[in-house]
């Protein structure tokens, strides 16, 4: 208990004492490493917690137990390796549900998603979750939230992380998904806030080295020229993290943050194939018979070509299998639209891409 209530102590203070951390255990560094003037909550904090480090560590741990909300501390076994790789890991994890342990990935993205980049977070999350991968996102509306969705409805563990206390759900409209993930069975949302802290504009930051460091590499799938997923992406560079970027509609804004990775050096991501080989996930991962049975990777053209019979590409490979290339070229149409829209088709079952070769699934 001594040691959980000192990681608590510590987590309350500046968050330049990180560097302690691998040095020793928490009370050994709460009482030789730190000042006796530095042993005190910072400011932010004190609208709640404005006693002793140590006695509102023991209120908190109290308040946990009530809430059944697990701590998970840098000095815990269960604490995810790679977070600790991070600069400034946080000192404590309140958890709701079970924290995975395997290879995450995280997805992120515009909040203000479409129908197109709805639907390739929600089906790649899934995909990616059948090769028992935890899709990490943030809680969100748009894309976080259709990551979790999809993550959920093929069974796979996500995990949300949260910009507040483990206590104050925001938004509330995903209190759905919030409730879907702690019941899942192999999923959590964390924190690194104690219950009762409110959401500020500086926490979504710091929320979003979390979710990169948490994960193996970095997916965005939408984002604008501001959008917070640069902040991630940003974070998944400085951890030394795969970042990989779903291509656009060439002239499409909300997409200009995505081009501006991709310019920078990101991987293009087309379908999951280029993520799981860069990962080497089908060497470490995936077992041959994966997909055989498994109801999300049923979906044919039987399920789904009805609603892409008109489309200008079904229509062009109905004249037999094409090159990406030509296959722009026939169809008229900018590249950036063309490789997004062959991405979801294909997510759906519709095409089947085999090299640069893309035919009919029929």
């Amino acid at each position: 208990m001594n040691n959980k209530k000192y990681a608590v102590a510590l987590s309350l203070m500046s968050s330049g004492h990180w560097h302690f951390y691998s040095k020793s255990d928490p009370e050994t560094i709460y009482n030789e490493y730190v000042l006796p003037e530095e042993r005190k909550v910072q400011e932010y904090y004190t609208s709640w917690y404005s006693m002793s480090p140590l006695e509102e560590a023991e209120k908190i741990i109290e308040l946990c137990n009530k809430m059944n909300v697990n701590m998970i501390s840098y000095w815990d076994e269960d604490y995810p390796a790679l977070l600790k790789e991070i600069s400034y890991p946080p000192a404590v994890l309140y958890v709701r549900g079970n924290l995975p342990n395997k290879l995450s990935l995280a997805i992120v993205g515009t909040r203000n998603d479409d129908t197109q980049s709805g639907s390739i977070a929600e089906k790649l999350a899934g995909i990616l979750a059948q090769y028992d991968i935890a899709i990490v996102s943030g809680l969100a509306i748009g894309i976080d939230r259709r990551a979790h969705i999809g993550a959920l409805k093929a069974g796979g563990s996500t995990i949300g992380v949260m910009a507040n206390g483990i206590d104050m759900l925001y938004p509330a409209s995903n209190r759905d998904i919030y409730t879907d993930i702690i019941n899942s069975g192999n999923g959590c949302v964390l924190s690194e806030y104690p219950p009762k802290v409110r959401i500020t504009r500086w926490t979504f930051v710091r929320r979003n080295r979390i979710i990169s460091g948490l994960s193996k590499g970095v997916i965005v799938i939408k984002a604008g020229e501001k959008s917070g997923a640069l902040i991630t992406a940003q974070y998944a560079l400085e951890h030394n993290r795969e970042l990989f970027v779903c291509t656009g509609h060439s002239f499409d804004e909300g997409y200009k943050g995505c081009y501006k990775l991709l310019k920078e050096g990101a991987h293009p991501v087309f379908n999951e194939q280029d993520i799981l080989e860069i990962l080497s996930v089908d060497k470490l991962y995936r077992q041959p018979t994966l997909f055989e049975g498994m109801e999300f990777n049923k979906v044919t053209s039987n399920t789904h070509f009805a609603a892409y019979e008109d489309d200008d590409i079904v229509k062009t490979l109905k004249q037999g299998s094409m090159d990406i290339d030509s296959l722009i070229r026939a169809v008229g149409k900018n590249s950036g639209e063309v490789l997004e829209k062959l991405t979801t088709m294909e997510l759906e079952g519709v095409i089947i891409r085999n090299g640069n070769l893309i035919s009919l699934n029929k």
